[in-house]
């Protein structure tokens, strides 16, 4: 099954019994991000966790990183492992991607959380965003990362975990100029997720200190999908990675039961 193309990891790959939950990185996060929450998921699922184009040692492509791209990307990361339906967990612009791919292939998507995400980039989002666009052209990803810091981080992590904001700055340092700011003309694509084709479970969370993308931008997602439910958890736009205890106490639980109930229905 192996494919230099792909860079991925597994947990509990030949646990036939288990249903397949698939991690989706953040914009510039490898998919490393999860390491803190991989163990408590896969409990209860084959994880699969992957670096998209542009991610780690995903490949890298030339201009921009539309979101067509990135979701074509999973979906022939899927094809390649046979994973014919999956629950999904995307964090920031992975969430975008989930959304996204859940709309294209309803059949294949049995639950998904998107955490700390859009359907759509606002024109303020598209500001914000340019503005780490702008910092990346002045002084490179170092510069970028320090510019988008009080966007994504929430002032409680920035304050007990600062350790954390290290090690992303470190690996941000690592970027190619290029691939960040193709990544991020395609977080500021002006492409619309058709939310009404999203037809399975969907659990929307917002950190309470998101101010890149706030809570109401979570509601009003909600309105639009058939089976939406929104939840407010600590944290920033980072919540998932910043707070690593929401995945075992909100995340996984729910997954969980939106798996049960699948399987009850099937039944």
């Amino acid at each position: 099954m192996d494919n230099p193309q792909f860079n991925y990891h597994i947990k509990n790959e030949s646990d036939q019994h288990r249903p397949w939950l698939v991690l989706i990185n953040g914009l510039f996060a490898s998919l490393e991000s999860w390491n803190e929450v991989v163990e408590n998921l896969s409990k209860n699922f084959r994880v699969l966790r992957y670096d998209g184009p542009g991610q780690g040692s995903g490949p890298k492509l030339e201009g921009t990183y539309s979101l067509e791209q990135l979701t074509r990307y999973l979906k022939e990361l899927l094809d390649h492992l046979e994973i014919k339906e999956a629950c999904f967990v995307g964090l920031s612009n992975g969430g975008r991607i989930a959304l996204n791919f859940a709309s294209l292939y309803p059949q294949r998507v049995s639950a998904l959380v998107a955490a700390d995400t859009y359907s759509r980039p606002s024109e303020l989002l598209k500001r914000k965003l340019n503005s780490w666009l702008q910092a990346n052209r002045i002084g490179g990803p170092t510069h970028r990362f320090d510019v988008a810091t009080p966007w994504i981080w929430g002032e409680s992590v920035v304050s007990e975990r600062p350790e954390l904001l290290d090690f992303y700055r470190e690996r941000a340092a690592l970027a190619d100029d290029a691939v960040v700011e193709g990544l991020i003309l395609g977080a500021m694509e002006d492409k619309a997720i058709d939310l009404n084709l999203v037809t399975c479970p969907v659990l929307l969370l917002a950190g309470k200190e998101d101010v890149l993308t706030p809570s109401f931008i979570h509601e009003e997602m909600g309105r639009y999908l058939a089976l939406g439910e929104f939840k407010e958890v600590a944290g920033g736009h980072a919540s998932l990675l910043e707070y690593p205890d929401t995945v075992e106490d909100v995340v996984g639980p729910w997954l969980v039961c939106q798996s049960h109930l699948k399987e009850v229905k099937r039944a």
